[in-house]
């Protein structure tokens, strides 16, 4: 019999309880968001994109994403299923894998459902195990694969928790100002020559949303490759 942790019955009842506490606190939050005109820009266009996010900025990046049709790639760690229970509340499909536990299985799905959704799709490109702020393969082969412009998605507060983990996962305090910045979307070169090149280059946006975010909150920086 596994670990009381691992049984589904109580896997659904944390994440039934824990959707509705997010819940509560997002509608106390004061959200600023910029950059949405690209998502609509996108939309116009019938296209959809590919959200890169941080690990440690999933929570709430989902939570507001969710209003929209949305695949997410998520780890197959004893975390991951938790996180796929409570996406699933919220209306957000999943796809289990990673870098390091059914990677190539978990992609291969990935983008084939990719090419056939009208949704969007969306991963944490330094999960599930790091290091933090590091960009890994999987999102730039699903985009060279699937054509789909990236979308570099950040989240940072004003009061926050941060979690004693590798990433030291950040959730916003009740009536906290939230941040969420959406860049221009990245459309990368299909040349597998140019892989490290894309890959550096959506680390980089990423770090640097991210890094403006925590600064215009107000709160600490983190350094790259933590974790």
């Amino acid at each position: 019999m596994p670990p009381l942790a691992e049984r589904p019955w109580f896997i659904a009842t944390v994440a039934a309880v824990g959707s509705a506490i997010i819940k509560l606190i997002g509608l106390t939050l004061r959200w600023e968001v910029e950059g949405w005109e690209h998502v609509a820009a996108l939309e116009r266009a019938g296209q959809r994109g590919m959200f890169a996010f941080w690990h440690n900025r999933l929570l709430y990046i989902c939570y507001y994403l969710s209003r929209i049709p949305l695949t997410m790639l998520i780890s197959q760690s004893k975390d991951g299923a938790y996180i796929t229970a409570v996406a699933r509340w919220y209306g957000i499909d999943a796809v289990r894998g990673s870098s390091t536990r059914g990677g190539a299985r978990a992609l291969a799905e990935m983008v084939g459902l990719l090419r056939e959704a009208t949704g969007h799709g969306g991963l944490t490109p330094d999960g599930p195990k790091g290091p933090l702020y590091e960009v890994q393969p999987g999102l730039i082969a699903i985009a060279q694969k699937t054509g789909r412009p990236i979308l570099p998605v950040t989240l940072s507060a004003t009061r926050v928790h941060r979690f004693a983990s590798w990433d030291r996962f950040l959730v916003p305090l009740p009536f906290a100002r939230v941040r969420l910045v959406i860049g221009a979307p990245i459309t990368v070169s299909p040349e597998r020559d140019a892989f490290e090149a894309e890959r550096q280059r959506v680390q980089d946006a990423l770090r640097d949303m991210t890094t403006a975010a925590d600064r215009a909150c107000g709160i600490p920086v983190d350094t790259p490759g933590m974790g």
